[in-house]
């Protein structure tokens, strides 16, 4: 059974990756984790606005997001 990831535990490792920006996959190698074990916990943390999208990503690229300091 998988582990769930908290929106706590999504917002600590994005400031442990210490980069003004960075993409889901980025936390997921951080946290060790598989896609699908932090998707409710960063879904959480964007609406709760301590994540936001700052680019949509290019054709061959990942959207990226950054800490708002909420």
């Amino acid at each position: 059974m998988s582990e769930t990831i908290t929106q706590t535990q999504v917002v600590d490792a994005a400031k442990a990756l210490d980069q003004p920006d960075f993409t889901r996959a980025e936390i997921i190698a951080k946290l060790g984790a598989q896609r699908g074990e932090m998707k409710e916990g960063f879904r959480a943390a964007r609406k709760a606005g301590q994540l936001e999208k700052v680019s949509d990503g290019g054709d061959d690229e990942k959207p990226r997001f950054r800490l708002t300091g909420k």
